[in-house]
């Protein structure tokens, strides 16, 4: 068996030029070879100094010039140019590589060793770790009001609760104590006694907004007044966060009277489920920490180059091909998993369970299905409906894809579209659907005669234009059944959506203060202060990816939506709420999840929520001192901060 390692170096960072050496590890030579690896960066072919390279997306193949074989214990060294921003960390190194070679007809796959790259760095200041001491009221986000009273409720073995009528009648507080039932089952046991004798009460006060809730803790017990199902949600989550250990280690809450209520009405996470398969068990788990930080939209990102994983009856390919990537599919390796089969997908009953799991906790599910890039699983699933096989366009995708988009002049398109999107809205209650509408690579249609024939028949000046073609058609599919679409920024390219659509700004504040300026409703998630897949400190062996650069918790925490507009002004009224996110390139389990998300969730669940004159670095910190018993209690395998 060939016995062979890897290692990357940076040349020269400035210039991206970098020296892949392969080590023969032994005594004899290695000759008619091919080296696979999973590298998430673009090899730039003719910067190669020798030989050639062969990418799609992250899977990719070098074969060395023809007969040239590397001797025993010797070394095959290329040097080439790599597309992106600067390496800065271990993460963006080769994660796996085998080699494969003539002699045995390049079936047999010997792994290679991946050493460590050697990174080209500028010293950096490394982030302060927080040494606040904890807050004795350590909620998260930071209530609107607080008043602390001395004294103390101490919670016994068995709490009764009682609901007043009118909420018995309308059903408003049943999620809240179900959810209270659960949480506090490891402190007490909740049982319903409707009498004044009670030690918590759930009271109805039409006089407070949806979402809004009062608490008031005495000695006897706790008062929780709402209007809304959300606004008892609310309440239960700051309650539960006020549960702590007394020193006779009992379960005690101090004596607070609080008011409060939401700054933005969406407040969301997005977690991409596409380029990692993440479990219903992952899912729920996370959709009930979200509402204990009081989130209230969780958008599930379904479908990408990568994977499709949302069951549509229609179409069973989609999940049935196009849920499935490695040996033996339609799809090539990606990320991981060179040589084995990987993927999943949700079944729509599981989707069912999940979305009235959330519902339960005040969370609405918003759906993302990516078109009309970020396709090719559902393309190489379905290529008689979605493959134009005169189309002779040559393009390639920021992730190096060069058949990922689907087509605007094939029947087959629509008739996919109208299909999926009937069933995505039949299944989603949400008032919204993300269609995502981003990273559609220039040179895309180009070369497509029934494109260039529709873009003359609609009097089209660009390819762009014709993308804003295929999205308006898709508008008017989702307000047919009663849906808003939502998009990425790119979504407003080709100016053929409406104000109706709503605009997630992901590439810069500039480009959302353009859209609130021209009308539309805005989704605030900028990738440098709400992307958590992004390291959280500029070390180099920091977890995570680089692409936009480190972003630490404190930059999270200071993000101010829209800072340039002035609080009062009416332009403000079309921000619907801030969201963060996490892409699953290098997310694997659910450990990585917790230590991307955790702390950086709470910074963002805290400008969602709180008033910007209320936010106070130092205040947070202590406060966030006080959360690591709910991280210890959870097993929350947060980062260290």
């Amino acid at each position: 068996m060939n016995k062979i390692s890897l290692q990357l170096t940076v040349l020269n960072s400035q210039q991206n030029l970098m020296q892949l050496t392969l080590n023969n590890l032994t005594d004899a030579p290695i000759q008619d070879w091919l080296l696979t690896l999973d590298f998430a960066r673009f090899i730039e072919p003719e910067t190669l100094s020798k030989g050639s390279v062969l990418q799609v997306g992250t899977y990719t193949k070098i074969k060395p010039i023809q007969s040239e074989s590397i001797e025993g214990q010797g070394m095959y060294q290329i040097t080439f140019n790599i597309k992106s921003a600067p390496l800065t960390n271990y993460e963006c190194d080769i994660r796996e590589a085998y080699l494969s070679a003539a002699d045995d007809n390049f079936v047999a796959q010997h792994h290679a060793d991946i050493l460590q790259i050697k990174l080209q760095l500028d010293e950096q200041q490394p982030i302060d770790k927080i040494t606040a001491e904890a807050a004795d009221i350590a909620v998260i986000p930071k209530v609107n009001s607080l008043k602390v009273h001395d004294g103390e409720f101490v919670i016994s073995a068995q709490l009764a609760y009682s609901v007043c009528a009118q909420l018995a009648q309308n059903d408003h507080a049943t999620a809240a104590i179900n959810w209270l039932m659960c949480e506090l089952s490891y402190a007490t046991q909740l049982t319903a006694d409707n009498n004044a004798q009670s030690n918590l009460r759930l009271l109805d006060d039409s006089d407070l907004a949806d979402g809004e809730y009062a608490l008031t803790v005495d000695d006897s017990g706790v008062t929780l007044k709402a209007s809304t199902a959300s606004g008892f949600i609310h309440g239960a989550a700051t309650l539960l966060q006020l549960v702590k250990t007394s020193e006779g280690a009992q379960y005690v809450i101090s004596c607070v009277e609080i008011s409060d209520k939401p700054r933005f009405g969406y407040r969301g996470l997005m977690l991409d489920c596409s380029r990692h398969f993440h479990s219903i068990a992952t899912v729920k788990r996370l959709i009930n920490q979200m509402a204990h930080y009081k989130l209230n939209h969780f958008h599930w990102h379904f479908t990408d180059d990568e994977g499709w994983r949302l069951e549509i009856n229609a179409f069973p390919q989609l999940t049935e091909i196009g849920a499935w990537r490695g040996p033996g599919t339609q799809l090539d390796p990606q990320f991981s998993h060179l040589t084995q089969k990987y993927g999943g997908f949700y079944t729509q009953e599981e989707v069912n369970e999940v979305i009235e799991y959330a519902s339960q906790r005040g969370i609405t599910i918003v759906p993302e299905i990516d078109i009309p890039g970020h396709c090719r699983a559902a393309i190489k699933s379905l290529p008689e409906l979605l493959v134009d096989p005169d189309d002779g366009s040559q393009y390639r995708s920021i992730q190096a894809y060069t058949d990922n988009v689907l087509s605007p002049a094939l029947a087959g398109t629509y008739h996919f579209l109208d299909t999926v999107i009937d069933e995505v809205c039949a299944l989603f209650p949400a008032p919204y659907v993300h269609i995502g509408a981003d990273e559609v690579p220039k040179g895309v249609w180009e070369k497509s005669a029934k494109c260039q024939q529709l873009m003359a028949e609609q009097g089209y000046e660009n390819e762009v234009e014709l993308q804003g073609h295929l999205l308006r058609h898709v508008e008017k599919r989702l307000k047919h059944n009663g849906k808003r679409m939502f998009g990425w920024e790119e979504v407003k390219f080709g100016d053929k959506v409406s104000k109706e659509t709503v605009v997630c700004s992901w590439i810069s504040e500039e480009a959302a203060l353009a859209c609130v300026q021209d009308g539309y409703d805005v989704l605030l998630q900028p990738s440098k202060y709400t992307y958590f897949d992004l390291v959280q400190d500029y070390a180099a062996d920091e977890a995570g990816v680089d692409w936009a650069g480190a972003l630490p918790l404190q930059v999270a925490y200071q993000y101010e939506p829209l800072a340039a507009l002035n609080q009062d002004s009416p332009l403000r009224q079309h921000i619907l709420g801030v969201q963060c996110a996490l892409w699953s390139e290098v997310v694997l389990n659910q450990d990585r999840i917790d230590h991307m998300l955790f702390p950086r969730l709470l910074a963002n669940a805290e400008v969602s929520w709180s008033a910007a004159k209320d936010k106070n670095w130092d205040d947070f910190c202590g406060r966030l001192e006080g959360q690591k018993q709910y991280f210890k209690r959870n097993k929350i395998n947060y980062r260290h901060f």
